[in-house]
């Protein structure tokens, strides 16, 4: 791990970003006022994970699960998405920039995975897809993400940072 976790002071500012975040996402697809309580997820820092859930190379990653109370067998919607943020390489991208804060970052990374989580939840994304196909969803919801969240600023800088990485991957 290159860099330390969040302390309970940053895990505020994140539990902040995540409202704003659920907001604008649900205002860009046009969400019902209730979703995220008819739709719960979690999010989960690497302090509350296992550390076979720590992705060296992402700000953060989603994961399906069954809440503990729900009985094995129980219907499909008894699943739920987590978004498990990689503080460490959060914080290390603190460290090389002063431009961005956590809020900001925070704000990116949590609309970006809620992205992601509707569009699973509502346009038949395929959550196991292939290679190929999970490239160009991550392409789809990048372009999103910088819709929902234009004009915030400090926001183009970090989407043109997340835009490198994603390119740099992709060539791999």
């Amino acid at each position: 791990m290159a860099a330390g976790l969040f302390t309970s002071s940053d895990r505020i500012t994140i539990g902040k970003a995540a409202v704003l975040a659920e907001r604008m996402t649900q205002r860009y697809f046009d969400l019902a006022e209730d979703e995220w309580l008819r739709s719960p997820y979690r999010v989960f820092t690497h302090r509350d994970v296992n550390s076979s859930l720590y992705e060296p190379d992402a700000f953060a990653a989603i994961v399906r699960y069954r809440p503990k109370s729900s009985r094995a067998g129980n219907a499909e919607g008894d699943e739920r998405y987590g978004i498990v943020l990689q503080d460490p390489n959060m914080l290390l991208a603190l460290l090389r920039s002063p431009l961005h804060d956590l809020w900001t970052l925070g704000l990116f990374v949590l609309t970006h995975e809620l992205v992601h989580i509707t569009r699973f939840r509502k346009c038949n994304v395929d959550f196991f897809a292939g290679v190929q196909e999970r490239d160009r969803e991550e392409r789809v919801v990048h372009g999103i993400t910088g819709e929902i969240l234009a004009g915030v600023s400090a926001i183009d800088y970090i989407l043109g940072l997340y835009e490198s990485e994603t390119r740099a991957l992709c060539d791999q």
